[in-house]
C-alpha cells in the first residue's frame, strides 16, 4: 500500500483529490488522504471521498508528499519541517513567477553547506541533499481537472520529472492508475524547462506576436500619412474606415511571413545535402513560430471581415459599384472578383486555423499535413493577394504618381509587394530543388554536366 499525502487546501489539492475520487478503485493499492498545519476539520475534503487527517499523522503515514502549497511559502515550510520530510518522496507542484522558489531551490538551501558547486543545473542534479522529490503537476490547470468528468473518453497530459528514478516511478503509477493521466516521463537534464510551465506566454507567441504588432504599426504609420495627412480623410472615419486598411494589411503580411522560413528551409535542405548538418539557430527559432505567426494574422483577418461587413456600403465603397449614386447599383466586375478571391482564401485560412488545433492536427496523417500546409496555404496566399489586388486594377493603381496623396503610392499596391515577392521566392526555390535533385541523381548513376 502506498500512501499519498496532499499538504495544503487549495484549489489545486481540490482538483487533485477530485480526480482520485473518480479514477481510484477499491482495489488500488493507493490511499489518499489531505492535511495542512493547525488543520481544524474532520471528515471528507469538499464532495471528494479524499479524508481530512491530522497534519502530524499524515506525514508519519505518507510515503508521498505532495506540496500543494504556495511557493512563496515553500522553502519556510521545508526548513520547519525537514526532520519530518526524510526519507518521503516530496512532490512539487509549484509554479513560481520568481526564481529559486521551487522545492529543488529550497532542499539545496538546506544542504548548502554539503554542496560544492555553484552551477544552477549541477544543484538541481545534486543528490547530496538526500531528499528525493518529483517535479509534476505543475503543467495542468486546477479549473481543468475539477470539470474532469468520470466519463471522459481522454486522459488528461501531464510531465513528471525527479532526481531518483524510483520516486519518479512511484509517483507516476500513482497518477496513471488512481488519477487517470497521462505521464510523460521528462529526463532531470531537462528540469528547467518544465520548473515553471504556467508562467510564460511561450517565446514562439511572444515573437509571433511582437512580430506582427510591428508589422501593424509601420502599416498604421503609412496609413495615416497618405489618408488622413495627405488626403485629408476625417479622423472621424479613423477608428473603422481608416484603421481597416491596416488591419487588412497586417493580416495579408503576416500570411506571407509566415510561409518564408519554411521556403527558406527547403532551399537549405537542398543545398546542404549532408542530413548531419544542422539548421541555424535562428532558422530554428523561426519556423518553430509559424504556426504562432498565422493564429496572430487569422485575428487580423477577422477582424478586417467584421469591419468590413460593418462599413459595406456605396458610402464608403463606391468605387465597387456601377453607379454610386443609386443605392441599388449592382457591383463592378473589380468589386465582385475581389470579394469572390477574399471569400475563398479566407475560408482556407480558417480551415488551416482549424487544423492547427492538437485535435485536429494529431489526427492527419503526413500526406494530408503537407497537402494542407503546402498547396492549400499557398493558394490562400494567392487569393489573398488578388483579393487585394481586384481592389487597386483599374481603380487607383493607374494614377500614378498619386499626387493627391503626396507621391504615396496606394496600399492596395504596397501591400502586393511582400506576398510578391514571397510566391515568387516560392517558385525559384521550386526550380532551385528541382534542379539540385537532378544534379545529385546525375551524380549518383556516373552522370556528368556538359
Amino acid at each position: 500500500m502506498t500512501r499519498v499525502a496532499i499538504i495544503g487546501t487549495g484549489d489545486l489539492a481540490y482538483g487533485l483529490a477530485h480526480l482520485y475520487s473518480i479514477n481510484n478503485t477499491s482495489s488500488s493499492s493507493h490511499a489518499l488522504e489531505v492535511t495542512k498545519p493547525n488543520l481544524q476539520k474532520e471528515g471528507f475534503f469538499h464532495d471528494t471521498d479524499v479524508p481530512l487527517t491530522d497534519f502530524d499523522d499524515a506525514l508519519v503515514r505518507a510515503d508521498i508528499l505532495i506540496f500543494a502549497i504556495p511557493s512563496v511559502a515553500l522553502c519556510d515550510f521545508v526548513v520547519a519541517h525537514e526532520r519530518k520530510l526524510t526519507g518521503k518522496i516530496l512532490v512539487d507542484v509549484t509554479n513560481s513567477y520568481k526564481p529559486n522558489q521551487d522545492l529543488s531551490s529550497a532542499l539545496q538551501k538546506i544542504s548548502s553547506t554539503e554542496s560544492d558547486t555553484s552551477d544552477g543545473s549541477d544543484k538541481i542534479l545534486s543528490s547530496k541533499t538526500g531528499f528525493r522529490w518529483v517535479k509534476a503537476f505543475n503543467d495542468i490547470g486546477a479549473v481543468d481537472i475539477l470539470l474532469r468528468k468520470p466519463g471522459a473518453k481522454t486522459k488528461i497530459a501531464s510531465k513528471m520529472c525527479s532526481n531518483s528514478p524510483e520516486a519518479l516511478e512511484m509517483v507516476k503509477s500513482f497518477a496513471e492508475t488512481s488519477m487517470g493521466l497521462d505521464i510523460k516521463a521528462v529526463p532531470i537534464e531537462q528540469y528547467k524547462v518544465i520548473a515553471n510551465d504556467q508562467n510564460s506566454l511561450g517565446t514562439e507567441w511572444m515573437t509571433a506576436t511582437w512580430t506582427i504588432l510591428g508589422v501593424f504599426a509601420l502599416t498604421m504609420i503609412y496609413n495615416i500619412m497618405r489618408h488622413p495627412v495627405k488626403k485629408g480623410y476625417p479622423w472621424e472615419q479613423f477608428p473603422l474606415f481608416v484603421m481597416n486598411k491596416s488591419i487588412s494589411w497586417t493580416a495579408l503580411w503576416g500570411f506571407a511571413i509566415t510561409q518564408v522560413p519554411g521556403v527558406i528551409a527547403l532551399i537549405h535542405n537542398a543545398w546542404h545535402r549532408d542530413t548531419l548538418r544542422d539548421k541555424p539557430m535562428w532558422l530554428r527559432n523561426f519556423l518553430a513560430c509559424r504556426k504562432q505567426l498565422g493564429l496572430v494574422s487569422l485575428w487580423f483577418l477577422a477582424v478586417h471581415i467584421v469591419m468590413s461587413c460593418l462599413l459595406f456600403s456605396i458610402a464608403y465603397y463606391d468605387r465597387f459599384f456601377e453607379d454610386k449614386y443609386d443605392p441599388k447599383s449592382k457591383m463592378t466586375a473589380n468589386g465582385e472578383s475581389s470579394f469572390m478571391f477574399g471569400s475563398f482564401g479566407s475560408c482556407l485560412y480558417f480551415i488551416l486555423g482549424v487544423c492547427s488545433l492538437p485535435c485536429v492536427a494529431e489526427a492527419m496523417t503526413r500526406k494530408q499535413w503537407s497537402f494542407v500546409y503546402g498547396p492549400v496555404t499557398w493558394t490562400a496566399l494567392c487569393f489573398g493577394t488578388a483579393h487585394v489586388m481586384c481592389q487597386g486594377i483599374g481603380v487607383t493603381w493607374y494614377k500614378a504618381p498619386w499626387s493627391n496623396a503626396g507621391n504615396m503610392p496606394p496600399i492596395t499596391l504596397i501591400s502586393c509587394l511582400l506576398p510578391w515577392a514571397v510566391i515568387a521566392f516560392k517558385a525559384f526555390q521550386m526550380i532551385f530543388v528541382k534542379i539540385l535533385n537532378f544534379s545529385a541523381k546525375r551524380k549518383e548513376v556516373g552522370g556528368h554536366w556538359a
